[in-house]
């Protein structure tokens, strides 16, 4: 399954936690607004996004490995694929390689 879509219900479960309880979920709420975004992990830096993962419930244990899968080159290059990230955004901090399929196999001098 894919981490973004967890995180997004992992924050929807965490916002109707909250109300229930009548604990402040503005916090929550700015998330909800930055998941819109699905390209929003490649654009924050580390410390930003493990806030974030707290604040949705992912356990301490876990936040390196979740934040991984988020930024992983599988994601950005399905992202990109999807039209999700533009290469032009000179807003995201983690980039990867990307290649143009005809200089693949130009013959090498």
């Amino acid at each position: 399954m894919n981490e973004f879509k967890v995180i997004e219900v992992m924050n929807e479960a965490m916002l109707k936690l909250q109300k229930e309880k009548n604990a402040n979920y503005d916090e929550n709420l700015k998330i909800k607004k930055y998941l819109e975004d699905e390209s929003f992990f490649f654009k924050i830096d580390k410390l930003e996004a493990y806030k974030i993962l707290k604040n949705v419930g992912v356990k301490k244990d876990y936040l390196e490995n979740t934040y991984q899968k988020l930024i992983s080159p599988d994601m950005y290059y399905d992202l990109l694929n999807r039209g999700k990230i533009n290469l032009d955004d000179n807003s995201l901090i983690i980039k990867y390689d990307t290649y143009n399929p005809d200089d693949l196999f130009k013959k090498r001098k």
